[in-house]
C-alpha cells in the first residue's frame, strides 16, 4: 500500500472520529423523534476549531466546578495508557511466541491437548481473571506481610506490572491461537522439508525459519486483539485506580474532548501497525526475491 493511501485512510479515519464527537449533539431528541442537526454541526465546528488551537482548551470534571488547562495536563493520562498498552501487547506476543514454540516441539497428540487447553482458558470472562489475581495478591500479603505488586495507584506509586500482567493474559491466549495456527501452515512447506532433509534440528527450524514467516502472518492478525486489549483497558484502569486516557474520557462528557482521547489512542496505533506493515512487507518481498 503507497504512502498516498495511508495517508488517505488516515484523514477519512480522522474525519470518523470528529464526526461521531458531535453525534449525542445529533441524537439528544431521538425520544422526540428529532434530529438536532443544528446542534451537531455546531459541535462539529467546535470541535475543528479546539483541534485548530489545542493550547487554549479547558476540561472540567464531571461533578466539577472549576475549568483546567487541558493541555500539558493529558500528557500524562495518555502516556500512562499507551505504555500499559503496548508493554501488555509485547508482553502477550513474546508469550504466545514461547508457548507456541513449546507446544510445537511436541507430538501431535500432546500439542492438540494443549490447544484444548488454552481454547477453554480463552473462554473465561476478563473480569474473573483480574479480579482472581487481585484477592490472591492481597490475601498473599495478607498472610505473609510481602505486597508482590502493587493493587492499585497512588499520586506517588503508579502500578505498572501489574495492570501490564493482567491485561497480557487473555490476549497472551488469543495469540497462542493465531500463532499456532500459522506455525501449523508453515512447517507443511517445502522450505522446512528442505531443511529437515540435511539435518537442521526441529528447534532451529521453529525458532530461524518458521517463526520469521509466521510474525507476518500474526502481526496482520493481532489487530483484532489490541480493540480487545482496548476494551478492557478502561476495566483495567478503573480497578487498579489508573489515571489513564480512558478513565479521563469517561469522567467528561465534553465533545472536543471525546475527540481528542479517541485521537490519542488512534494516532499512535495508526502509525504502529503502518509502520510494522511496511518493514514486515518488505522482508517478505525479501524473501520471495531470495
Amino acid at each position: 500500500m503507497k504512502i498516498v493511501q495511508r495517508m488517505i485512510y488516515f484523514l477519512i479515519s480522522i474525519a470518523g472520529i470528529i464526526l461521531a464527537g458531535g453525534l449525542p449533539s445529533l441524537l439528544a431528541g431521538l425520544n422526540d423523534k428529532k434530529l438536532y442537526t443544528g446542534h451537531y454541526w455546531r459541535d462539529i465546528n467546535e470541535i475543528i476549531n479546539a483541534l485548530m488551537h489545542p493550547g487554549s482548551l479547558k476540561y472540567t470534571i464531571i461533578g466539577g466546578q472549576k475549568e483546567r488547562d487541558l493541555f500539558p495536563y493529558l500528557f500524562d493520562p495518555i502516556f500512562y495508557s499507551l505504555t500499559v498498552l503496548f508493554a501488555s501487547f509485547f508482553l502477550a506476543l513474546c508469550l504466545a511466541l514461547v508457548l507456541t514454540i513449546v507446544t510445537m516441539l511436541f507430538p501431535v497428540r500432546i500439542r492438540n491437548r494443549i490447544k484444548l487447553t488454552f481454547y477453554l482458558l480463552e473462554s473465561l470472562p476478563d473480569l474473573l481473571i483480574i479480579m482472581v489475581i487481585q484477592l490472591a495478591i492481597i490475601s498473599f500479603y495478607k498472610k505473609s506481610g510481602i505486597l508482590l505488586f502493587n493493587t492499585a495507584s497512588t499520586y506517588d506509586d503508579k502500578a505498572y506490572l501489574l495492570p501490564i500482567l493482567i491485561l497480557a493474559i487473555l490476549p497472551a491466549v488469543q495469540l497462542f491461537r493465531m500463532t499456532i495456527v500459522s506455525f501449523e501452515s508453515e512447517v507443511e512447506k517445502d522450505y522446512v522439508l528442505l531443511a529437515r532433509s540435511i539435518g537442521i534440528g526441529k528447534l532451529m527450524i521453529l525458532v530461524v525459519h518458521v517463526l520469521r514467516n509466521a510474525i507476518i502472518s500474526v502481526f496482520f492478525q493481532s489487530k483484532k486483539t489490541v480493540w480487545f486489549m482496548l476494551s478492557n483497558l478502561f476495566v483495567i484502569e478503573l480497578l487498579f485506580n489508573i489515571p489513564g486516557i480512558t478513565r479521563f474520557l469517561m469522567s467528561t462528557m465534553q465533545p472536543v474532548l471525546f475527540v481528542l482521547s479517541i485521537l490519542s489512542i488512534f494516532i499512535p496505533l495508526f502509525i504502529f501497525y503502518n509502520a510494522g506493515e511496511m518493514i514486515l512487507a518488505k522482508k517478505a518481498n525479501r524473501g520471495e526475491e531470495m
